[in-house]
């Protein structure tokens, strides 16, 4: 069962010996019943296991340092611009490095390491991590501005082929017939005398939960793998409608996507689509609007959404997003007089677009409450919590990553209107720096101080309820509430029609369901304060 040294993967070096000489083997004890070891054979030996298990501490060791310095640049490092990328890539390689180190370390030091189906086990898992590090390498380097990531797979790579020539080493060594003859001889090899049963079984649950997290690295390492892939090929395939425009504001230039279409004369509609959304899902209206109304229509993606390439990491430097649609708008000739037509949180968005340009003439709010209910709010009325900004965070560390939710995450379903843009909705919702404007987003709504409040700046005030009035102040610009009837009409969940309705699928009257009543009050109290 002798290999030739030429048939051995260079990597294989540090974990055999193939000098020729005697190596020592995984044995309890020493027997003179023992064959000698052939010429030319290789097994482990305690100095080349001992480099391997060195060099996996030092892997997991830079793997966590790379987790760790991107964490912090993807979740507090404010005023850096990305195009087309986010830090969060090289923070998941770093991730999944640390992980696979440090759950093969812990299997090698396991008694139970010994054991032959274990190792082979292992040997396969490692094959599987070392191949999808190179995939993820491959699609990295042919995506936008992932040079990083890139870089970082190598990192991935040589743990997970280290961990080829240790398992594969190791089950090697166990199953020749050099450990054959052994154990005719030396049964203590596997089980020594006096092992109690009670230790037996702590160790196969040891096995059992270190190959529990494996199977969990694997499910995280291929969804990396098939993002960064599907990534790669969005970005070289789908091209935007309208334009990537440059504009500059407080020294820092951003590139933002816009697009117009429709006759020039008259007022323009301009649309701010959804929290965690993109253009494209209003797209669909603003199509029909023109081909109906004969109006002008602008749809485009805030900064780190849909076809958006610049993501902005914190909100001291920059304007409120009304001031960049604006500077938008002006880049591309569009002169106005707009209508701002918002989704729920695009209806704020709106609002901070008609306190920046003096060309808005109304104001259309889609199922959107700003002034009852903020992005770190759970229910209207509520002050902001940081609940759902570290549930954002988790979502964007253990969640985003995942390409196996390509398709299930942000799928407007088969209605989706016009149904050519549908598979663009969903590569948009997938892309990695969308997960880090959502956190951006409502980290900026929480710092965000008194004085800069939407209300504020429109000269509204607050009443007990957490009401605004306006008294006047939107003078000039005509308001729209469209509330959708889910959210403010309730409904008799009995009849089929309705299941989907307003607070169907709870009891009539559960929390849930008197919680959306009081909120539903409170929303058609707000609308008619606009005035």
């Amino acid at each position: 069962s002798n290999w030739s040294t030429a048939t051995i993967p260079s990597l294989a070096a540090l974990v055999f010996d193939t000098s020729g000489k005697p190596a020592e083997t995984f044995h309890d004890d020493a027997s003179p019943n023992k064959p000698e070891a052939s010429s030319g054979s290789m097994h482990l030996t305690d100095a080349s296991q001992q480099y391997g298990l060195l060099t996996q501490v030092t892997f997991a060791v830079i793997g966590f340092a790379v987790f760790i310095a991107y964490f912090v640049i993807s979740f507090n490092e404010r005023g850096k611009v990305y195009q087309y990328s986010s830090p969060m890539s090289a923070m998941w390689v770093g991730l999944i490095t640390l992980w696979f180190a440090t759950l093969l370390i812990a299997w090698w030091k396991l008694p139970t390491s010994k054991s032959a189906l274990m190792a082979k086990i292992w040997t396969t898992l490692s094959v599987i991590i070392a191949l999808e590090g190179f995939i993820s390498l491959i699609s990295f380097a042919a995506g936008q501005n992932e040079g990083t990531a890139a870089a970082l797979c190598l990192l991935w790579i040589a743990s997970g082929g280290l961990g080829v020539a240790m398992s594969l080493g190791k089950w090697r060594a166990l199953t020749s017939s050099y450990y054959a003859s052994s154990l005719e001889s030396d049964d203590s090899a596997v089980k020594p005398a006096g092992r109690c049963a009670f230790c037996l079984t702590v160790h196969f649950w040891l096995n059992f939960t270190l190959l529990f997290l494996v199977l969990w690295l694997l499910v995280f390492s291929t969804g990396v793998m098939i993002q960064s892939a599907a990534a790669a090929n969005d970005g070289n395939s789908i091209q935007p409608p309208g334009q990537i425009y440059t504009i500059s504001t407080n020294g820092t230039e951003l590139d933002m996507h816009l697009y117009c279409f429709g006759p020039t004369a008259g007022k323009t509609v301009v649309f701010e689509h959804g929290g965690g959304a993109n253009s494209m899902t209003l797209l669909g209206l603003a199509q029909e609007l023109v081909a109906t109304r004969e109006v002008r229509a602008c749809v485009y993606d805030r900064l780190g959404y849909g076809f958006t390439p610049s993501l902005y990491t914190g909100v001291d430097a920059l304007p409120h997003s009304g001031v960049l649609l604006s500077l938008l708008l002006d880049k591309a000739g569009e002169a106005g007089p707009f209508v701002c037509v918002g989704h729920s949180a695009g209806a704020g968005a709106c609002l901070f677009f008609a306190h920046a340009n003096k060309a808005v003439v109304g104001v259309a709010m889609l199922d959107g409450y700003p002034d009852v209910i903020r992005a770190g709010s759970l229910r209207p009325g509520q002050e902001p919590s940081g609940r759902v900004l570290g549930a954002t965070q988790g979502l964007g560390v253990a969640a985003g990553a995942p390409g196996l939710g390509r398709g299930a995450i942000g799928n407007p379903g088969g209605h989706f209107v016009p149904g050519d843009r549908r598979g663009t909705v969903i590569a948009l919702y997938a892309q990695t720096r969308f997960w880090l404007a959502q956190y951006w987003d409502v980290k900026a709504d929480l710092d965000l101080p008194e004085e800069r409040q939407l209300y504020r700046l429109l000269g509204g005030s607050k009443d007990a309820q957490g009401l605004v009035h306006y008294g006047g102040t939107l003078a000039g610009v005509a308001v729209l509430v469209v509330p959708a009837a889910h959210t403010t009409t309730p409904t008799a969940c009995e009849s089929e029609e309705n299941r989907g309705s307003f607070c169907c699928g709870h009891a009539i009257n559960s929390t849930v369901c008197r919680n959306q009543r009081a909120d539903a009050v409170l929303y058609g109290e707000q609308a008619k304060l606009y005035a």
